[in-house]
C-alpha cells in the first residue's frame, strides 16, 4: 500500500462526497468499483472520513428521508432506497420511524400521483375496472400500503 495511491483513494472519496452524499457503503463500493484501490486503502480512507465526520450513515439517511419525502413515493419505496444506498437496517428502522410516520403525507402523496395516472389513462377507451387496476398496481409499484391503495381507489370512484 504505497501512499501515493492511499492519498489517490482520499482524493477520490472526497470528490465524490463533494458530488453527493453518501452512505458508507455506498461510498466503498463506488471505491472499490474504481478498480484502481486495494481494500485495505479503502477501508482506511472510511475510517478516516467516519472519524472526521465527513461520512455518517444516520445523517445520510436522514437528509435522504427528507428528499425522497418531497417526492411522491411511498414508505415501502423509500426503505427499498435507503437499503439499496447501503444503509444498515437499524439506522432504516430509526430514521423511519421518526421522519416517515405521518400516514396523512403518504394519502397525500398517493393522492397526488394517482391523480396524475389517473389523468394520463382518461384518452384510453378502457373501462373504468381496467383504469382502477392500473392505477393500484402504479401504486404499489411505487411503495405506498394496500390501505393507502384502497383509500386512494376509494377517493377516485368518487370522481
Amino acid at each position: 500500500m504505497s501512499s501515493e495511491s492511499l492519498e489517490q483513494c482520499r482524493e477520490k472519496a472526497l470528490r465524490l462526497l463533494e458530488n453527493s452524499p453518501h452512505s458508507v457503503a455506498g461510498l466503498k463500493r463506488k471505491l472499490f468499483n474504481a478498480k484502481k484501490f486495494s481494500s485495505q486503502e479503502i477501508s482506511n480512507i472510511l475510517a478516516d472520513l467516519l472519524k472526521a465526520g465527513l461520512l455518517d450513515d444516520r445523517q445520510f439517511a436522514e437528509d435522504y428521508v427528507q428528499y425522497l419525502k418531497s417526492t411522491s413515493i411511498g414508505r415501502y419505496k423509500a426503505v427499498f432506497k435507503l437499503k439499496g444506498k447501503g444503509v444498515p437496517q437499524n439506522i432504516i428502522n430509526d430514521v423511519m420511524e421518526r421522519l416517515w410516520n405521518d400516514n396523512d403525507d403518504d394519502m397525500v402523496r398517493a393522492l397526488d400521483a394517482a391523480r396524475r395516472k389517473w389523468d394520463s389513462l382518461q384518452s384510453k377507451d378502457q373501462p373504468m375496472v381496467k383504469k382502477l387496476q392500473a392505477v393500484a398496481r402504479f401504486l404499489v409499484s411505487r411503495g405506498f400500503s394496500m390501505q393507502t391503495v384502497r383509500m386512494v381507489l376509494d377517493d377516485l370512484k368518487k370522481t
